[in-house]
């Protein structure tokens, strides 16, 4: 942000006084705290910028379980994912919740039981479990789930990795399947 130099609004004469340029860098640094100020309370009006209101959404939005462990970001998901949850239930409204936590692509389809389907990275979502508890919230009870997760294959290394590679890639990315 701009710091605030009062003085350039004057006249050349006052550069000279001594007892202006004190009171208004005194002005200039009020100033400057009043626009961070302002900044602040405005960055909090908003879910992706919010920091200390954030209980405050999480309050409107009805979500009563707080885990000091989590990270703002992931609250802000959390919250994210309830907005998004209002409304009818359908694969695109699933696919919507789901992504406030990936920001990923996934599919949604439904074949007696939803079928979700993670496509953009290897291994099980680090949030997984906030996934499924958002998905569980807002689906009907009767309806059973289904989390497809994509994982290395032996074909999407063959002749494509080195050795080195491989020693760096965590093992969770080759296990298998559902979740």
């Amino acid at each position: 942000m701009d710091k605030t130099n009062l003085m350039e609004y004057l006249p050349e004469i006052y550069k000279d006084i001594l007892e202006f340029r004190e009171i208004l860098n005194v002005e200039d640094k009020e100033l400057d705290n009043l626009k961070n100020n302002i900044k602040e309370v405005y960055n909090q009006l908003f879910l992706d910028t919010a920091t200390t209101t954030l209980s405050k959404w999480e309050k409107d939005t009805g979500i009563t379980i707080y885990n000091p462990n989590f990270t703002d970001e992931e609250r802000r998901s959390r919250v994210r994912g309830k907005i998004r949850g209002i409304g009818k239930i359908d694969e695109e409204l699933i696919k919507d919740v789901v992504d406030s936590w990936t920001n990923g692509n996934v599919d949604v389809s439904f074949d007696g039981k939803i079928n979700i389907k993670f496509n953009s990275f290897y291994g099980v979502p680090d949030n997984i479990q906030s996934v499924k508890d958002a998905i569980e919230q807002i689906i009907p009870a009767h309806l059973g789930i289904k989390y497809n997760i994509k994982y290395l294959l032996i074909k999407d290394i063959h002749n494509k990795r080195t050795i080195k590679d491989m020693e760096n890639t965590k093992l969770n990315l080759f296990a298998g399947g559902v979740i």
